[in-house]
């Protein structure tokens, strides 16, 4: 079994840290005049034209993508994520969307892999899949969970979000595409959706200040639709699935380790204990504590 170069944990830790403020920066965008199809396209959209030169020398399918990849990459991890992601931050909470979205994902993703990947799990990582959704839970899914009104069709519409998000981390890790090839699809195809989709519903940035439209360009477009999508394919190429999703856990621990900081937000002992929880158990589920076994599935 070779070890993962020490590039590719750096990738995911800049993917976390940006996925931290992405959700934050989307609940701002939903609160604003700008809906999912404008977030969509600027996410897609600029991530697009930082890919072109890669696009212009490798094509629009470059070599080893199929229809698989070219349809769900782009549809699953750019289309429908966003929408689900953004509809849902209309109905509920940013924090709900960290315990429902990411923190979900390595559960998926395991199941997912074990089905079409044959992945098979130690008994480690397993207990640590088993403490990312108990440390969640305590992180802030008690209070997710005991919101009224229609906040559960938020809930839902993050858990779709966190469903599709590893439906294209798995299509991509079966691909074997190399991660910017990933990452320009995943931009390119789905810009092409938002915008198809906007002729029909229609666009309009009107109303949103020079200031905060430059603030959704930064986060949306540059960091998350260029920046994240490069650096997580890279993290899934060389550490497999399973292994890169766990560390999505993280982005609900940063986000209120960041409102703590930097905004005064308190930290009671729940959260404090979920925290501590969700560290161990992405600890164990990524395998750094991996015992001398062998995996179905090489990470």
């Amino acid at each position: 079994m070779t070890r993962p170069p020490a590039l590719a944990w750096l990738a995911i830790a800049v993917t976390v840290t940006i996925w931290a403020s992405f959700l934050v920066v989307t609940r701002a965008a939903m609160t604003s005049q700008l809906g999912p199809v404008e977030v969509g396209l600027i996410r897609s959209g600029v991530g697009a034209l930082f890919f072109l030169p890669l696009i212009l020398r490798r094509g629009l399918r470059p070599p080893g993508a199929g229809w698989r990849e070219l349809t769900l990459i782009p549809l699953c991890g750019g289309f429908l994520f966003v929408i689900f992601l953004g509809l849902g931050l209309q109905r509920a909470p940013v924090a709900d969307s960290g315990v429902f979205t990411p923190s979900m994902l390595p559960v998926y993703v395991a199941v997912l892999s074990a089905l079409f990947l044959g992945e098979r799990f130690t008994r480690l990582r397993l207990a640590g899949f088993a403490l990312i959704v108990f440390g969640a839970v305590a992180v802030g899914g008690f209070s997710a969970l005991s919101r009224s009104g229609d906040v559960w069709s938020g809930h839902l519409l993050f858990t779709l979000a966190s469903i599709s998000w590893a439906v294209y981390t798995l299509v991509f890790r079966l691909s074997g595409l190399r991660a910017e090839d990933g990452a320009a699809i995943l931009s390119f195809w789905s810009a092409l959706a938002f915008l198809a989709v906007g002729l029909f519903t229609g666009i309009s940035f009107a109303g949103v200040g020079a200031g905060p439209l430059a603030i959704q360009i930064l986060f949306q477009g540059v960091l998350s639709g260029f920046v994240a999508n490069f650096t997580f394919f890279y993290a899934v190429h060389h550490l497999g699935p399973s292994r890169s999703a766990a560390f999505a856990a993280l982005v609900p621990v940063l986000a209120a380790l960041g409102g703590w900081l930097f905004l005064g937000e308190p930290i009671g002992l729940l959260k404090a204990t979920g925290i501590a929880i969700v560290v161990a158990g992405v600890l164990l589920a990524s395998g750094v504590f991996r015992a001398r076994s062998t995996s179905g599935l090489r990470p």
